[in-house]
């Protein structure tokens, strides 16, 4: 018998019935314009359908087309429903579609789906049609070959909510299930076919919904300056003044908009004021009007009593660029946010000796431009910074419990910067400072500052955890930068392979006085003891008692040992005088000490020649160096000797040699003899080029599908053949994978083993080649 086409509980009889058949009309000449049957086996069909709905309380499965329903679809009151509740949902989640084709039909794998639409009732009895037909795929989910074949196609994730953007009233969906296939043709072209079920009609069934729906969630509020520019008062929110449970919204209203922008005054008052503004007459002349502008309490003594301080959930500050934007300022008082921070415009305002503080667990702070003054973090949780912030002259950020972390592989856009000192109107302003790091809360990431120094006083660069304290020449504006996500793997000093501590300093001084002696600095390096471990590669963890300072050249290449002058493990301090070249600092286990202080190693291709170059910032009896090559990088023959500059040196010392050997070939491996005047010799470790063919390789790191789920494949490109180091931080440096691949000359795919067991979020993906080069990308996992 066929499934009748409402049931006779929604009591559509009579004119009401009547007023229905148009839009019934419309529904069905929209399916049965599908339906066209090119089979060449009748027996094929729709075996049984289903529908999942969720009312609430999980799914719950309606039957469409069955023999004997249990829960038909068709004619179902699917209930009452209140809109108030904001959060409320009626969800079409999805259903089954179970088909049996008889050769020589097939049912095709993709296609296969649930239409919905939905239609209103008016008080008149006419009836509404609310949306064009929406499809719901339904993927194949299980095969049965035979004669007949069964197919079934399903889905219970979906999650269509059919409230969306409804009112009060009585609604209907109607529901038609489809699946496409084909049979042999005219001349054996595949003659398609649809099948529906109903065939050419729809499942009806019905709910009705009461109440007003409210605009906004109560979780989040919008500001409408409805009243003025107070925070604090409910009268300029959608939905209430914002707390630590509620997201704000700050519109951007546009130009010309009257506006006002909330100004956050907390336990303050502030006084009324008067707005002058100039007006055009009609004669041309202008006038000044004079307008007063009433203030407001919030002290204790106010309409509201005290305010105490401004807080949010997410704080939203819409604009689309610094011309249109909105505003929130923070004039007195504090603002706690407990979620993310969205700034993107620059357009949150922070006068002085005000507080901003992230109080939630994980957040996202999109940053400041144009900078922030007093900063808190709070809560506990990883504060990601989106975009980087720079704490204005006489601000502190200071930690209390949690951990920033930048995004150490951008580091142009996502940093901390502290502001130098100044001076303004005859008043000395001091530098951003960093206070209250502990093992447990900290910076973690990319920080910097360029402060004036001068010789005879020590700076500490606004607590960033490295004082120079310079005597004789004045280096002028130094910058130092801070890393404190990375370290280096080795220090590739020759005698020493061991890997730098989690902290990187980079300093900078704008005046060498390379014409008048040059510098000289007491360097003060501060540490905590969590960057001494997990560190890569293979997680190790550095003896403290042997930290010596160490000093690169060459961006991190290759270290040279300058060692301790005063040391304590209790205060994580370590002291070397008489510093005499600024570049890249990190701190190591130290070593015996070599004759020479190699800082910079390199080798690199000029045309048809290899050009080889190093630097040392201290020599001891040292009579030169060997320049070797070798073309398997085991047995190496001598190329020249390169005496030393000056055999007894403090002062930084570069050479080169040009290896101008005619028909290099394949991958040619150089490393340095560095003999002293008794006649020991120490090798440093060898750099690789390769010649002939084609071009050497350029380095290269590579990974699909990214975003990622059970695996990730990566690729990499590699200028000689061996062994690389492969390895996997999240985003707080922690290593949670080490693996060491095999890599061919050219290119070479790598699946990342266990990707599966990764956690989701984010990750740094590095590769060390066999050259020693590193190359470093971003993934996420689903």
């Amino acid at each position: 018998m066929k499934t009748p086409l409402f049931n006779p509980s929604l009591a559509l009889q009579g004119q009401a019935w009547r007023r229905l058949l148009p839009l019934l009309a419309l529904f069905v000449a929209f399916g049965t314009s599908f339906t066209a049957r090119a089979q060449s086996n009748s027996g094929t069909r729709i075996v049984s359908s289903t529908i999942i709905i969720d009312r609430g309380n999980g799914n719950e499965a309606f039957d469409g087309k069955n023999p004997t329903p249990s829960k038909p679809f068709n004619g179902a009151e699917l209930g009452t429903f209140d809109i108030s509740d904001f959060n409320l949902k009626l969800l079409l989640n999805g259903g089954t579609i179970v088909t049996q084709e008889f050769s020589p039909d097939v049912i095709t794998a993709t296609g296969s789906s649930i239409r919905y639409r939905l239609a209103r009732r008016e008080a008149n009895g006419t009836f509404t049609d609310i949306n064009s037909p929406v499809s719901v795929n339904l993927p194949l989910t299980n095969t049965t070959v035979g004669e007949p074949t069964t197919k079934t196609f399903s889905t219970t994730v979906a999650n269509r909510n059919l409230l969306t953007g409804l009112v009060a009233g009585e609604y209907f969906v109607f529901v038609q299930h489809e699946v496409n296939g084909s049979s042999p043709g005219q001349f054996g072209f595949p003659a398609p076919f649809t099948l529906t079920d109903p065939p050419g009609t729809f499942y009806i069934a019905r709910f009705v919904l009461q109440g007003v729906r409210p605009n906004e969630a109560p979780t989040s509020t919008t500001w409408t300056g409805g009243k003025d520019d107070n925070w604090f008062d409910p009268a300029n929110w959608s939905n209430g003044v914002p707390n630590s449970g509620k997201d704000a919204t700050i519109p951007n209203f546009g130009a010309g908009s009257s506006v006002q922008y909330p100004n956050i005054y907390s336990d303050a008052i502030k006084a009324p004021s008067t707005n002058k503004t100039t007006v055009q007459n009609p004669d041309g002349s202008t006038s000044e009007v004079t307008t007063q502008v009433p203030g407001y309490d919030n002290t204790a003594t106010g309409p509201r009593g005290a305010s105490g301080p401004a807080e949010t959930r997410s704080l939203t500050m819409n604009g689309t660029s610094q011309a249109q934007r909105s505003i929130t300022r923070l004039v007195v008082g504090r603002l706690n946010v407990y979620g993310d921070f969205n700034n993107q415009q620059d357009s949150f305002i922070q006068r002085e000796n005000t507080f901003l503080a992230f109080r939630g667990t994980d957040q996202a702070i999109s940053g400041s431009a144009s900078g922030l003054v007093n900063v808190e973090i709070d809560g506990g949780g990883i504060k990601t910074l989106v975009a980087n912030f720079s704490i204005k002259p006489g601000g502190v950020l200071r930690f209390i419990n949690g951990i920033v972390e930048t995004d150490i592989s951008a580091v142009t856009v996502s940093f901390v910067e502290l502001s130098p000192a100044t001076n303004v109107n005859n008043i000395g302003i001091p530098s951003a400072r960093i206070e209250g790091e502990t093992e447990t809360t900290f910076l973690r990431g990319y920080v910097k500052i360029s402060e004036t120094a001068v010789a005879g006083v020590t700076q500490d660069f606004g607590n960033i955890g490295l004082s120079l304290r310079f005597t004789g020449n004045n280096p002028g504006i130094v910058t130092v930068t801070r890393n404190t996500a990375e370290n280096y793997a080795s220090v590739n000093n020759g005698s020493n392979s061991r890997p730098t501590i989690r902290r990187i300093f980079g300093v900078r001084p704008a005046d060498q006085q390379t014409n008048t002696g040059g510098l000289n600095a007491t360097l003060t390096f501060r540490y905590l003891d969590n960057e001494l471990t997990n560190l890569r590669p293979n997680n190790q963890t550095l003896d403290e008692s042997k930290l010596a300072l160490f000093v690169s050249t060459s961006g991190g290449d290759t270290f040279g040992q300058l060692g301790r002058d005063a040391f304590s493990a209790t205060t994580n301090t370590l002291v070397k005088n008489n510093v005499t070249t600024f570049a890249t600092f990190s701190l190591s286990e130290f070593t015996s000490p070599l004759p020479v202080v190699l800082t910079a190693f390199n080798a690199k291709r000029v045309g048809d020649n290899a050009l080889i170059t190093w630097e040392t910032v201290a020599e001891t009896d040292n009579r030169g160096y060997e320049v070797q090559v070798s073309n398997d990088g085991r047995t190496y023959r001598t190329l020249a000797f390169v005496a030393s500059a000056n055999s007894n040196s403090k002062n930084l010392l570069s050479y080169s040699y040009e290896d101008k050997e005619a028909n290099k070939t394949g991958a040619r491996y150089y490393r340095l003899r560095q003999i002293d005047l008794g006649g020991q010799d120490h090798y440093y470790a060898p750099k690789v080029l390769t010649f002939g063919g084609s071009d050497l390789a350029k380095a290269n790191l590579k990974g699909f599908p990214n975003p990622f789920g059970d695996a990730l494949y990566l690729t990499a490109t590699s200028a000689v053949a061996g062994k690389a180091q492969l390895s996997v931080t999240d985003m707080t440096g922690r290593v949670v994978a080490q693996h060491v691949v095999e890599l061919n000359s050219g290119t070479t795919d790598v699946e990342l083993p266990n990707a599966a067991r990764l956690k989701t979020g984010m990750y740094l993906v590095r590769l060390v080649l066999p050259s020693g080069e590193a190359q470093v990308m971003r993934v996420s996992k689903n």
